[in-house]
């Protein structure tokens, strides 16, 4: 994670892993028996073959060779990058550079034999349509990434543009906007805004 340190990222597991709210598990304000459940599950929690590294100031390289070690010691199977755009330089060269990123990823994933999930920004033009909902395009730099990726997936609240009014209250669709090797279309599921959980 590039855009999270540490300590959020496990307070959200937590959040999920519990049911018990973010918002209480930031501000402390939680009961005597929801800190009960956080610590039983924190001790699990260290058993989970889940690594996190927060290193802000991490490129593509340290990636690549963090993930090798991560397969050689534990043999991770899934890798999680959050957020592309943070590892390119903002300049004039960084929709060329996010496209040389993407196929180191892609080359990666392929030699290694795993799953790497990489999270993208959207450019602005959404908030300027009507339908809200996301299209390849929308993706900042695009171009790499709908070429190198086997499967985009789009995530669209109705809730966080229509507020009281929407019709599709605690609910996110998932988008599949491309799926190299299977169908395409909108899954509804499942969302709490309090615990950050997708469910079917």
């Amino acid at each position: 994670s590039k855009e999270m340190n540490n300590e959020s990222l496990v307070e959200r597991l937590l959040s999920i892993e519990t049911g018990i709210g973010l918002s209480d598990i930031r501000l402390g304000t939680i009961k005597k028996d929801g800190i009960e459940i956080i610590k039983e599950r924190k001790e699990e929690f260290r058993d989970y073959p889940i690594f996190l590294d927060a290193n802000f100031g991490a490129d593509v390289s340290y990636i690549e060779s963090a993930v090798r070690k991560f397969v050689q010691l534990h043999g991770i199977k899934v890798v999680f990058i959050d957020y592309l755009q943070l590892l390119a330089e903002r300049d004039e060269n960084q929709t060329q550079e996010i496209g040389r990123i993407t196929k180191k990823l892609k080359l990666l994933a392929e030699k290694l034999q795993i799953c790497v999930v990489v999270l993208s920004q959207l450019n602005r033009l959404v908030e300027a349509r009507e339908n809200k909902r996301p299209i390849l395009s929308d993706m900042r730099q695009s171009g790499n990434i709908e070429e190198d990726a086997d499967v985009v997936v789009g995530l669209y609240r109705d809730e966080s543009y229509n507020g009281k009014e929407s019709k599709l209250k605690g609910t996110i669709e998932f988008i599949l906007l491309k799926q190299r090797n299977g169908g395409i279309g909108t899954i509804p599921l499942k969302f709490s805004a309090d615990n950050i959980t997708i469910s079917n």
